[in-house]
């Protein structure tokens, strides 16, 4: 046999099926198999491989077992003179093979050979050829000082800079993510993966075994290949830090000398723990940007009030700096907290919720005013004024904000995103039919040809670049059959990164693509989507449940006779309070629905005497996991009042 395609996966169903198919495509013709890896996903990917491609090889594993050793449980029954280690989150053209396997069979000094990695925008991805991680090139890439001087062969040696983008040439490593090794070297170099790693470096380590062993690593941008979760999509969160530093003091102490490796681990925490920091301040300013800004325009306006009114309205004494000191922060934690919880700073943002938030938090801080000693009280005019005037200012900023690309909210009201479809007719009716049942999926224009005849097409497929352009097209949706993979991915590399690109397979439930190189892969599919998976909407739950709760505990006296159960109404109020139970949830456990907290009342209305059958409960939870607002919860909450009391259910989902 001459070839065996290795694919490890976990849970990226839509990924996979693109991407065997792809493969399936490339091999057309030639003596190869495809074996899937599957570190115990929970989406359906083994049902989907046994439905759409029953001729691909299962290993079907009963836990993550991790990259390296998925890869080996692969190389074990593999009998190809070549075996290819592919992620699942790849697209390859129909050439792939070909021109691989023939540099291969001509170059018998090349041990591997990868190709050039493109991000989900057809745009060049870098993690296609790196250098080995000595001293200086481990520090430049964990303190991030490579991304500073992306083009420096010295700085940003780990990406091999030196080396052009479009230049066949031996370099030190290949990316894991598609790597070609010629199967009769790795009985030489001690086999396929070390698996000490668990994630990252597999592939840095079999890249150093192989060249120790007298063989080349070769970079091949002949061939192109799109990666959709490339290393810049890696976020540089501790945990990714901390994996990440394991990986690569695991590939020092096993391939440096002892002294050398000390020095190098000392080098590198000390790198990481930089890094570390300053990605956790991006991370906490990425997130309080928007807040701090907006405690920053009540803070102006509170003070501009103040001096306008004591100057220019009632022309009396200058307020005390110490009162101003104890209110002025208090007032601007309410109005903050207030347009927090009205969900301004959510990533769709409405400016209702503005108004709706300085409304809420203005009679909230005058309802602190009243208690507050005299010597505090200098003006309720100044809350009420500061009120009207910084919900105006703070609605015109934030619109300023957002077209300079300062704030990166989605407008609330902003119109659908336009795509095109490029296909023939027959599949673009079938394309077009599945788009209308997916969830926020773009307008559709119309189709693209799929040749250079344009037909009954808004234009050929020639025409696509400047048709893109002209009518301000965002998206564009390619439909596999009656094009080529390696049409796409020309097509992608011609029109630019201006665009989002999706690819849909003929009957099947989704569209994959990447909007950019520093985003996971993401799709459109027509599995449900439930509210209750947004923080958003989590968030409202856990805050009605609170308040709920609380004022309950204050009126209990009084609504003890309107429970069926008053002590364990007591009970229940604390519990939820705790955040140990919710008021609304579940009627039993569901793994593909979003966790929450057992519940006291279910996602229906009670009814005396009735209770309804599992399948119809199970319904109706989908139904509210979907669906769900806080209004339904408080629905839900009023109506089944006298319930309260119940004991509560013993389902946590988890």
């Amino acid at each position: 046999m001459k070839l065996s395609v290795i694919i490890v996966n976990y849970n990226v169903k839509y990924f996979l099926e693109v991407c065997v198919h792809s493969v399936q495509r490339a091999t057309q013709g030639m003596d190869a198999e495809i074996i899937v890896v599957d570190n115990n996903s929970t989406d359906g990917s083994i049902q989907m491989l046994a439905d759409k491609f029953p001729g691909v090889v299962r290993i079907e594993n009963k836990h993550n077992a991790g990259f390296g050793k998925a890869n080996n449980q692969g190389v074990a029954i593999a009998k190809g003179e070549y075996i290819l280690f592919l992620n699942p989150d790849t697209v390859m053209p129909e050439d792939f093979f070909r021109k691989m396997l023939a540099y291969m069979d001509a170059h018998p000094e090349a041990g591997s050979i990868g190709p050039k990695l493109l991000d989900g925008k057809g745009q060049f991805a870098p993690d296609g050829k790196k250098s080995f991680p000595s001293l200086s090139v481990a520090i430049f890439k964990t303190t991030g000082i490579n991304k500073l001087f992306s083009k420096s062969p010295y700085f940003n040696k780990y990406y091999a800079v030196h080396i052009s983008e479009d230049e066949t040439a031996a370099v030190d490593v290949l990316s894991g993510c598609c790597m070609l090794v010629r199967a009769s070297i790795l009985p030489q170099i001690g086999g396929a993966f070390d698996e000490d790693y668990f994630m990252y470096c597999e592939d840095v380590d079999l890249s150093y075994r192989i060249q120790k062993a007298g063989h080349q690593n070769i970079y091949y941008p002949e061939v192109s290949l799109i990666h959709y979760k490339g290393e810049s999509t890696r976020k540089a969160t501790l945990s990714y830090v901390r994996i990440f530093n394991e990986a690569l003091s695991t590939f020092v102490k096993k391939h440096y000398s002892k002294n050398n490796a000390r020095l190098f681990i000392l080098f590198i925490n000390i790198g990481i723990v930089l890094r570390a920091i300053l990605s956790a301040a991006k991370q906490v300013l990425k997130v309080l940007r928007m807040p701090m800004f907006d405690a920053l325009i009540m803070l102006g306006t509170l003070w501009f009030m103040k001096e306008f009114w004591v100057v220019h309205v009632k022309n009396i004494e200058p307020i005390p700096r110490n009162s101003v000191l104890a209110t002025f922060p208090v007032y601007i934690a309410l109005w903050v907290a207030s347009l927090y919880i009205n969900g301004v700073y959510d990533q769709s943002y409405r400016g209702l919720r503005v108004i709706r938030g300085m409304v809420i938090g203005t009679v909230l801080i005058l309802a602190y005013y009243g208690l507050l000693q005299p010597g505090l009280r200098y003006s309720r005019a100044i809350i009420i004024f500061s009120g009207i005037s910084g919900t105006v200012i703070m609605l015109a900023l934030h619109e300023v904000l957002y077209r300079l690309g300062i704030f990166k909210f989605i407008p609330y009201d902003k119109l659908p995103r336009k795509a095109v479809i490029v296909a023939d007719e027959y599949n673009y009716n079938e394309t077009a039919n599945t788009l209308r049942r997916v969830n926020y999926a773009p307008d559709v224009n119309g189709r693209i040809a799929t040749n250079d005849t344009k037909g009954s097409a808004l234009a050929a497929l020639y025409e696509l670049k400047p048709y893109l352009f002209t009518a301000g097209i965002n998206e564009v949706i390619f439909c596999v059959n009656g094009l080529t993979y390696a049409q796409i991915l020309q097509k992608m590399q011609q029109c630019g990164n201006g665009y989002e690109y999706k690819i849909h397979l003929q009957g099947s439930q989704s569209f994959v693509g990447s909007n950019s190189s520093h985003t996971a892969g993401d799709l459109y599919t027509l599995d449900k989507r439930f509210n209750l998976s947004k923080f958003s909407q989590l968030r409202n739950k856990r805050i009605l449940d609170a308040g709920m709760a609380f004022i309950f505990l204050l009126t209990w006296p009084f609504l003890l006779f309107l429970v069926k159960n008053g002590l364990q109404f007591w009970v229940n109020c604390w519990l939820v309070l705790t955040g140990q139970r919710t008021w609304v949830g579940y009627t039993s456990n569901h793994e593909h629905m979003p966790a929450i907290r057992a519940s006291i009342l279910p996602a229906y209305f009670i009814a005396e005497d009735y209770e309804p059958a599992p399948e119809i409960t199970a319904q109706l939870d989908s139904i509210y996991a979907q669906q769900y607002s806080a209004g339904a919860d408080l629905t839900l909450i009023l109506k089944n009042f006298k319930y309260l009391g119940m004991k509560p259910k013993k389902i946590l989902q988890k």
